[in-house]
């Protein structure tokens, strides 16, 4: 086992004794409200955010804060304000690559996300195995490229 793998172990070990002493007094807390103020979690995994940091089409244009948020989520950071920073950088750096192609490519990109994700996916699919940018959304998490569809949209 390697340092990180030892810290998520004792940090996961804390988590769950801490959790394991205050569970009956959360659990009496939870019952007392009446709404519940959740949002849907946005999921970028570990092994996403590895990858797009990884990606040398995404690389360029993740700015340093970027790379620190897909850092820590790579990490196992599953705070939703990291999840939520992680997947928007994912996403305008994914933006980014697309403008940088321009052209033919924008034009496509704008086009297919105005039909929605199927058919955006669907239009990244259909460029050549090599092209950057069917890399790039290949390499992103489904939040992100909903995300990057609706940064095409507007």
């Amino acid at each position: 086992m390697n340092r990180k793998q030892l810290q998520i172990g004792a940090a996961t070990a804390m988590a769950a004794v801490a959790l394991g002493v205050a569970a009956p007094a959360a659990s009496a807390v939870e019952r007392a409200r009446t709404a519940t103020t959740s949002t849907a979690p946005v999921e970028l995994s570990a092994a996403q955010a590895e990858q797009i940091l990884a990606s040398p089409e995404l690389r360029p244009h993740l700015g340093g804060d970027a790379q620190v948020l897909l850092q820590a989520v790579a990490e196992g950071d599953t705070r939703p304000e990291i999840q939520r920073g992680a997947v928007d950088s994912a996403a305008k750096a994914a933006f980014g690559l697309i403008k940088k192609a321009g052209g033919k490519v924008l034009s496509g990109a704008a086009n297919a996300a105005k039909k929605g994700v199927p058919a955006f996916k669907k239009w990244a699919d259909g460029l050549a195995w090599y092209h950057p940018v069917r890399l790039a959304v290949a390499a992103l998490g489904g939040e992100a490229v909903k995300q990057l569809v609706s940064m095409l949209r507007g």
